[in-house]
C-alpha cells in the first residue's frame, strides 16, 4: 500500500510545478485519501475555494476487482466587489474509475493501470478535454 505524501505536479504550461498538500490519508476500504491545492495559492482564496483531489479504493460486489475511484474539483472563484467576498461561479470536474481484476497477473494489472492513466494524461488527451470535442 503507497503511503500518503504531497503530489507535485505539471501546470498547464508543462514547466512549472505546483503541489497538492496533503489533507487527509485514506483510513482504509471507501474512505478518500484528499489533497488540497494550498501551496503557491491566494491566502485570499478561501479554503473550500481551492482545487481538491480526492481517491478512494474498494471492492467491486462480487471481490473480484478493486476499485479506484479519483475525484478532482476546481472551482473558479471570483471576488464579488458589492460584498468583498469571494464566490464559486463554476467548477472544473473531473472523474476517473478504474476497475482492476484481482484473477489477472499483477504485471498486466499494472501494465494496463499505467498505460491507461498515461493515456489520460497525454497531452493530446488534455488538449481535447480542455477543448472540449475530441480529436478530430
Amino acid at each position: 500500500m503507497p503511503a500518503m505524501a504531497a503530489l507535485v505536479v505539471k501546470k498547464a504550461d508543462d514547466v512549472t510545478n505546483i503541489t497538492y498538500d496533503v489533507l487527509t490519508p485514506s483510513s482504509g476500504d471507501n474512505s478518500p485519501a484528499v489533497w488540497r491545492q494550498d501551496t503557491g495559492a491566494s491566502v485570499a482564496i478561501p479554503l473550500g475555494m481551492r482545487a481538491l483531489l480526492a481517491m478512494k479504493a474498494l471492492w467491486n460486489g462480487p471481490k473480484t476487482a478493486r476499485r479506484t475511484v479519483i475525484d478532482y474539483k476546481r472551482p473558479y472563484p471570483v471576488l464579488n466587489t458589492a460584498t468583498g467576498r469571494y464566490e464559486s461561479i463554476d467548477s472544473v470536474v473531473i472523474h476517473v474509475e478504474v476497475t482492476a481484476p484481482q484473477g489477472m497477473p499483477p504485471a498486466e494489472i499494472n501494465e494496463g493501470v499505467y498505460q491507461g492513466l498515461n493515456c489520460c494524461g497525454a497531452l493530446l488527451t488534455r488538449q481535447s478535454a480542455a477543448a472540449g470535442f475530441g480529436p478530430q
